[in-house]
């Protein structure tokens, strides 16, 4: 059967292959754990409260240099992106995933012992091989498991890996320090140990549950097309103009939604709004909510025409959450608006998952697609932090923050505007 028949094939048989919903949850879990470890920092990173745990107090950093002991996580991930699209090729995405997870455990044992910043940064950066492996290597996995019609709920519900491990983050990370924290140099290594627990049983989970698809009921086959086996380049995406719009949009995301995610916290204790535990607690409330709005709107997209439009519609209206985000301060108005920001990032992050794939014409780029994407998000990640905390520092007050963040979400509300959208076949879609 050639390359056009199987593509052909595929299209008849649009039902989810058994077995597909497990493999999905399996990453899910995997993205989940490597998300906590990544942020596991945010909430003992650099709180103005004394007597709450603070890297920056505890190693002596100036909020820039503290935002990059959160930044450098997604290093490693920038550089790692299309080789984890090599990999998925050569070995498919068990052992990848594998490889992914291992990495992040053994970040997270020299994170234990670190004794400086040095120490630390370097065990960051380890940590970072995975997250650069898992952020593409699971959403290519559900692209190979589920068409591009079904592809909204589990999307949707892969969207909510990273809130998941910061939700845990902050709800959980002064409540471990307080409880564990005595038996380290610093107390908030007791994360560290949290963090390596969770790994393992992710190991374990992805070990036993992870596949590839049979050749038949495999939506995405990087390794379809040519006699050699090759098919695709892994840089495959790099060669469309669309797939660059794509990846702005993915950059401004990134710098704005960092950010928030680092700096939030700090400008409520900052303002008086509410104290280092309440602020945390605020903050994990906020994720939280998106966790479970995201696994909504999954779903809501699968019966949604014009997913593109819906995206521009909902991407404006959070530039201007993101504004707001900064500038209202006090408990009501600020319970109001992290409602609001968490209800309106679910959608976003939903349908922004969803549509990656989407933005090549050849549907075996899709794990390129989704790699670019993930060095320009990755990248804005890296940026955010250290921005937020520059900003800070040059004006002195956390409102600054408001035009950065909604300025930079105002050009990916442009680049979703402009950007095409394709189907299996390779034809634009007016959606």
């Amino acid at each position: 059967m050639d390359s056009e028949e199987k593509v052909q094939d595929k299209q008849m048989k649009k039902g989810t292959p058994k077995g597909a919903w497990p493999v999905m949850l399996a990453v899910f879990l995997g993205g989940i754990c490597m998300a906590f470890a990544q942020y596991k920092v945010t909430g003992v990173l650099a709180s103005p409260d004394p007597n709450a745990p603070s890297i920056a107090r505890d190693l002596v950093l100036d909020n820039a240099t503290a935002g990059w002991v959160l930044s450098l996580f997604t290093l490693v991930g920038i550089f790692l992106a299309f080789p984890a699209v090599a990999l998925i090729k050569k070995w498919g995405i068990k052992i990848g995933g594998l490889v992914a997870l291992a990495f992040a455990i053994v970040g997270g044992l020299l994170g234990i012992f670190a004794g400086d910043a040095t120490g630390l940064i370097v065990s960051r950066i380890i940590e970072g091989f995975g997250l650069g492996l898992i952020g593409v290597i699971a959403p290519s996995a559900i692209a190979m498991w589920f068409p591009i019609e079904k592809r909204g709920a589990p999307m949707g519900i892969w969207s909510s890996w990273q809130m998941w491990g910061i939700c845990g983050s902050f709800f959980f990370g002064i409540p471990i320090t307080n409880a564990f924290g005595d038996a380290f140099d610093y107390s908030w290594k007791a994360l560290w140990v949290a963090g390596i627990i969770l790994m393992i049983i992710a190991i374990v989970v992805y070990g036993l549950v992870v596949k590839v698809p049979s050749a038949d009921q495999n939506f995405a086959d990087l390794n379809e097309g040519s006699e050699d086996g090759k098919g695709v380049s892994i840089f495959a995406a790099l060669k469309y103009g669309n797939a660059w719009i794509m990846a702005i949009a993915g950059l401004a995301f990134g710098i704005s939604n960092s950010t928030v995610i680092a700096w939030i916290s700090p400008f409520w204790q900052a303002t008086g709004t509410a104290d280092a535990g309440m602020a945390n607690n605020m903050t994990g409330a906020m994720y939280m909510i998106e966790c479970f709005g995201c696994i909504v709107f999954g779903f809501v997209l699968n019966a949604i025409r014009h997913r593109r439009r819906f995206m521009v519609i909902d991407s404006l209206i959070w530039a201007i959450a993101f504004f707001l985000m900064f500038r209202v301060a006090g408990i009501p108005g600020a319970i109001i608006m992290l409602i609001i920001y968490s209800v309106v990032e679910s959608a976003y992050c939903a349908a922004m998952w969803t549509l990656c794939p989407q933005a090549v014409p050849d549907p075996r780029a899709g794990a390129s697609m989704i790699a670019l994407f993930t060095v320009a998000v990755d990248i804005g990640m890296m940026l955010g932090s250290p921005l937020g905390g520059w900003f800070i520092d040059i004006f002195g007050d956390f409102g600054a923050l408001a035009y950065m963040v909604c300025g930079a979400q105002l050009v990916a509300t442009v680049c979703y505007a402009l950007v095409k959208m394709y189907n299996e076949k390779g034809e634009a879609q007016n959606i």
